[in-house]
């Protein structure tokens, strides 16, 4: 089409001729060669062919996780269910290691408590031990003492944490006698000077027999005066009749043992003067015999004991 075909403006703008434009309602030159049957048949296809396109989007976005997943999420998923089995694993072995430690915090403390007794069982031990063996040097100490003042007049001996001093009844007393003798009296004064250094020491005195029954000692008889001569007549005076046996000094062996030592502890407190607070008596009889001959039986026993500790 040339420039005076189109037409121009003084402007110099271009201007195309008008098209005709096809009545309103009139059939446009196409449908008018096609028929108006056929361009309704086409609209509908084209409907349908529209619908089913968008149809099948619409199918194959909602069907495309399906069809065509993505290896990258299926890793994701593996990698997530890994890691939540991985994560109740982890806390299944913690629970488990909390409950162990439990159990080892339980254990220790039974453990500690334990030591515990044993300690204070190894102390008291010790300190019995040490006790024991402070006893067991001082008792040699006052048996090495008590013998050293006694010499050879009586027998010395250890019994546990006790310190026996024997002396026979020969040396302290006259048979059949609760009195002491002069040799028995030296004998005590003797014994004295010990026991004062032995302060932490009780004494009790024991008096012992053998199994012979006390001997009843018979009063002296006075000469009976001569009966004077009957009268004449009279009948003779009827005899005197004889004077009842005086009664034993002592009933029995309890009463013997128990005097003798009476008068030891006596002769310790009025003449040693010996603090009496130290001073037992304690009478046997004869029912503590140390050997099967009399004379050794027949004994007063000084024992020497610590005294107890004052209570706290």
């Amino acid at each position: 089409m040339s420039r005076s075909e189109r037409g121009s403006t003084d402007s110099g703008v271009s201007v195309y001729p008008k098209l005709p434009v096809p009545k309103a309602g009139g059939p446009r030159d196409s449908e008018a060669k096609l028929g108006p049957k056929k361009a309704k048949i086409d609209k509908f296809a084209v409907g349908i062919v529209a619908g089913m396109l968008i149809g099948g989007i619409l199918i194959g976005w909602l069907l495309r996780p399906r069809l065509w997943t993505d290896p990258r999420i299926g890793e994701s998923e593996e990698a997530a269910a890994a890691a939540s089995k991985k994560a109740a694993e982890e806390k299944e072995r913690g629970d488990k290691l909390d409950k162990d430690l439990e159990a080892l915090r339980g254990t220790k403390k039974a453990q500690d408590k334990e030591l515990e007794v044993a300690k204070k069982a190894e102390s008291e031990l010790a300190s019995r031990n040490s006790a024991a063996d402070r006893v067991h040097s001082d008792t040699a100490a006052a048996q090495k003492k008590v013998q050293g003042a006694v010499g050879k007049l009586g027998g010395v001996v250890a019994d546990g944490n006790e310190v026996h001093v024997r002396l026979s009844d020969a040396l302290l007393f006259k048979p059949n006698d609760d009195a002491l003798t002069d040799t028995g009296k030296r004998t005590l004064d003797r014994v004295a000077v010990a026991l004062k250094e032995l302060p932490d020491r009780l004494v009790e005195v024991q008096g012992h027999t053998d199994d012979q029954p006390p001997v009843v000692v018979p009063a002296a008889k006075a000469p009976a005066p001569p009966a004077p001569p009957p009268k004449k007549g009279t009948r003779p005076a009827a005899a005197t009749p004889a004077p009842a046996p005086p009664p034993p000094k002592f009933a029995t062996n309890w009463e013997l043992s128990a005097l003798r030592a009476l008068a030891v502890v006596r002769y310790l407190q009025d003449a040693a003067k010996i603090d009496p607070k130290r001073l037992v008596v304690h009478a046997f009889g004869q029912y503590r015999p140390i050997s099967t001959k009399q004379a050794d039986n027949r004994r007063v026993e000084l024992v020497l004991v610590p005294a107890p500790e004052p209570k706290k």
